[in-house]
């Protein structure tokens, strides 16, 4: 009996502690992802869609559903990369010769390509050819070709030449045609504009004045002071009234003029039969062409040259009125800088039959030059018929003074008696020298932003201030070196004014940390339309790039699990709840059982009972 009791206490015990135990475990494994799932029953659920199952063997299986075949690859014609090597700026007028490369970024050869060529109008291919055969390209090969250019005589910037590659492709039975184009690049330097050459008109001597009616020849002399070449030139000759000219034309051809040489023309001249005045003359006007910058561009030069002659003695009853001219002068035989010294010296003549007395010459400059040192005017007492005098004084070029030939007035006033009559003359004589402005264009050192790094962008400025009293025209600034990129590397400024000043500045991309060398190179035309060339050498030390800082993402807190003395407390519980239970049941076990007559219960069992 008593084994029987204990037996059933423990089973009642057990099935308390499994209903108590087996909830809080499913629990626990709910909110703590790292606990092992528990063994329990689950709820039926409605089946999910996944793969059927392989049928058994002996069934019939089922045909999976046909695929939709995949579209066939449409073939691509190959790609190709068209370059051009190195060069520098091609001179304007001059040949050059470049290799043209055709890269095949395919992955099938080109077959017999051929490549054309269209040059721009500025630039000219030589050789008789605009289209070439090249050798087949393979799959990532290089094709290439030298090519021969000439820019023309007035080219200038960038010109372009346009390249077609034709080619064919692919299997030999299917084989297609293709095409690339492209555009290259070729940088043209243009020739500098050149002044117009001043030209100095003289004539030969002549031993006597002209005689009525007499007949000479004249040699007129064109001597070009300037820098180029004069060309096409022709000269009209026009006499005064008492002077007559024999040839059959007035204008005449003359040879062309290198420049620092001298040309000539000779012409036949016959005195008038009444020649009422001494002051004879021939207005001499040429015109011509140089060269500016590859252009044929037109000049011209006058002057008028005095020719001495002898009045008729019918012409009148008193005798001439002597002249004086300035047979020659000279002013130092290149042309004076704006704001300089020179001396001038020039010659005069009595070219009448009379003597000339109290001789007055006084020389005006005008707006451009004036007398340095000392006066203007000088006197003479007396000067014979036919004689000459010289007269010398320091002259200045004022520095507001224009470039160009620029005149200076030599003023005579003198005296002449013809029967014992006194009578004044006045005469004016212009002389003509050239004037060049000085090039006062500065252009300060270039200086860098700070200490460049490689990959990002800085700076290089520089400023300039036209300090000169004429314009510059033209100016144009580069940036020039490997090693960095720069969206704008070649500026153009136009002109600047007397007296202005500006800034220029370059953005630029070092590729790589070291040693950096730059160039600015500035180039513009002065007053005299002469092209300067300013350079500026740069070297920078370019630092590496600030390395990029990497801040690591913060991970979110794991929630925190149950107690890991959660589970327990439903032991506990259950085995304090079996314990009262048995104690419960023992008491009342023992108080039914109890015999009559005061017999104690005991755990020995009871004899003939037949309970287990």
């Amino acid at each position: 009996m008593k084994q029987i009791v204990l037996r059933r206490a423990a089973a009642a015990f057990a099935a308390a502690l499994a209903l108590t135990v087996l909830p809080m475990a499913a629990l626990a494994d709910s909110e703590s992802p790292a606990s092992p799932p528990a063994v329990q029953a689950e709820p039926p659920q409605a089946p999910a869609a996944q793969t059927p199952p392989a049928p058994a063997a002996g069934e019939a299986q089922t045909p999976a559903p046909a695929e939709t075949p995949a579209p066939t690859p449409v073939p691509v014609a190959p790609a190709v990369l068209i370059s051009r090597s190195e060069m520098a700026d091609l001179p304007a007028g001059q040949e050059t010769e470049i290799t043209v490369s055709f890269r095949n970024l395919g992955d099938t050869p080109l077959h017999k390509p051929v490549a054309a060529f269209t040059p721009s109008d500025g630039i000219v291919l030589t050789g008789g050819a605009s289209s070439f055969l090249l050798d087949d390209i393979p799959a990532g090969g290089v094709g290439s070709l030298p090519v021969k250019l000439r820019a023309a005589d007035s080219a200038s910037g960038v010109q372009i030449l346009t390249v077609e590659l034709r080619y064919t492709w692919g299997e030999e039975a299917a084989a297609q045609s293709g095409s690339a184009t492209d555009r290259l690049t070729i940088p043209v330097a243009a020739r500098p504009a050149a002044a117009a050459p001043l030209v100095l008109i003289g004539r030969s001597e002549i031993s006597s004045p002209i005689s009525p009616n007499e007949i000479f020849q004249l040699a007129i002399t064109f001597k070009n002071t300037g820098s180029v070449t004069v060309t096409g030139a022709a000269a009209t000759i026009a006499p005064s009234e008492g002077l007559s000219l024999l040839d059959p034309t007035s204008t005449f051809p003359v040879p062309d003029i290198a420049p620092g040489k001298t040309g000539s023309i000779t012409i036949r001249l016959q005195g008038a039969k009444e020649i009422t005045s001494a002051a004879q003359s021939l207005s001499v006007d040429l015109r011509y062409t140089y060269d500016s910058a590859g252009t044929p561009t037109a000049g011209s030069a006058g002057d008028k040259l005095n020719i001495p002659a002898k009045a008729a003695a019918a012409a009148s009853a008193e005798a001439p009125v002597p002249n004086l001219v300035v047979s020659q002068f000279d002013y130092g035989g290149k042309p004076v800088q704006a704001g300089g010294d020179f001396p001038l010296a020039f010659t005069f003549q009595n070219t009448g039959t009379t003597r000339v007395e109290n001789i007055v010459a006084t020389v005006d400059g005008g707006e451009c030059f004036t007398v340095s040192g000392g006066t203007n005017t000088a006197h003479y007492k007396e000067l014979a018929p036919g004689k000459t005098q010289t007269q010398k004084l320091p002259m200045q070029a004022v520095p507001a003074c224009k470039s160009g030939a620029q005149g200076i007035t030599v003023n005579f006033k003198y005296e002449y008696v013809d029967g014992g009559k006194r009578t004044p003359v006045t005469t004016d004589i212009r002389l003509s020298v050239p004037v060049s402005q000085p090039d006062r264009f500065q252009v300060n050192a270039p200086v860098s932003s700070g200490a460049p790094q490689a990959g990002s962008e800085s700076e290089i400025t520089l400023s300039y201030v036209n300090k000169g009293r004429a314009d510059i025209g033209n100016l144009e600034a580069s940036l020039v070196g490997k090693g960095f990129e720069s969206p704008a590397s070649v500026q153009y400024l136009g002109n600047v004014t007397a007296g202005s000043s500006g800034n220029i500045g370059f953005a630029f991309t070092p590729e790589e940390a070291g040693e950096l060398k730059l160039t600015v190179k500035i180039t513009y035309e002065d007053a005299d339309l002469q092209t300067q060339t300013k350079e500026f050498p740069l070297t920078l030390q370019v630092e590496e790039s600030a390395p990029e800082l990497d801040f690591p993402e913060e991970e979110p807190a794991e929630p925190a699990g149950p107690p890991a003395w959660l589970p327990a407390i439903p032991i506990a519980l259950a085995a304090a709840a079996a314990a009262v239970v048995l104690v419960l049941r023992l008491r009342k076990r023992k108080a039914e059982t109890a015999l009559p007559g005061g017999e104690n219960w005991t755990w020995q069992d009871d004899a003939g009972s037949g309970e287990e």
